[in-house]
């Protein structure tokens, strides 16, 4: 009695496809094939940066290479296989090094930083649905990077990795967050500091003092028109601009548990 193979679950499936552990020694029948995964993948990149993840398909990367549909499915097999391998390949980079003096928080704003201008080169990035935590080259070479500064702060590794989710969460919300909003301005023909100064500008004929007393108290002190501004490129203002307030603040609380966990060990 031969019993049935379970069916692999996702995660299992993006490691062997991100590490290429799925592609057989022997050559698939038919045609010998003249494309590659990478150049698949490639493709699909360029498609991805140029038009939007929307734009992304097996028909629209095929016609970006010149072949047929059906070519692609000889290395790729599917569409979800292929946001996969398109993710992890735009990570594949080197992360920041580790601080020569040692310097956790430094390294761990170093990192947000980094994976933020990552996020920014490839907007599209932070819409791939994710299947769980980091399993390809690229996105562990990530993970090891940021736990290694974390780890270096005196935390434990369960709770270093627990912050690093906080901050990956962070970091990709918050890019997100900036992407819609700059579409919104450019789909207008404005930019953020344009729209930020509309909205100001709408507030400030509904919000009274008697029914939003904190909120008149920010447009009174013209809190939304102090925000800092890039001259160059398309990323002229957003949630990403003030990152590091809240980035400081949370490596503090950071520092303030490790001191309080140190006490408790003392007493």
């Amino acid at each position: 009695m031969t019993s049935e193979r379970k069916p692999m679950s996702r995660m299992a499936r993006e490691i062997e496809l991100l590490w290429g552990l799925d592609e057989p020694g022997a050559p698939r029948r038919g045609p010998k094939p003249q494309l590659s995964r990478e150049a698949v993948v490639r493709a699909a990149i360029t498609v991805a940066d140029t038009e939007g993840l929307e734009a992304v398909s097996m028909q629209r990367v095929a016609k970006e290479l010149g072949y047929t549909t059906m070519s692609l499915y000889r290395h790729v097999d599917s569409k979800e296989d292929m946001l996969a391998l398109m993710a992890d390949t735009v990570m594949n980079i080197l992360p920041p090094p580790p601080h020569d003096d040692g310097d956790w928080r430094a390294g761990v704003e170093a990192w947000c930083h980094a994976v933020l201008e990552a996020y920014r080169r490839h907007p599209w990035l932070v819409y791939v649905e994710m299947a769980g935590p980091p399993s390809g080259p690229g996105g562990l070479r990530w993970m090891e990077a940021g736990l290694r500064e974390l780890d270096r702060s005196g935390l434990g590794l369960g709770e270093s990795l627990q912050m690093l989710v906080m901050f990956s969460a962070v970091l990709r919300e918050t890019a997100r967050m900036e992407n819609e909003m700059n579409r919104a301005a450019r789909a207008q023909g404005a930019t953020m500091a344009d729209t930020e100064r509309e909205y100001s500008l709408g507030l400030r004929r509904v919000v009274t003092p008697e029914r939003f007393p904190t909120l008149a108290r920010l447009l009174e002190e013209d809190v939304l028109s102090e925000q800092p501004r890039e001259e160059a490129g398309e990323w002229d203002g957003g949630p990403a601009q003030e990152l590091d307030l809240g980035l400081h603040r949370i490596l503090d609380g950071i520092e303030v548990h490790i001191e309080r966990q140190r006490g408790k060990r003392r007493d």
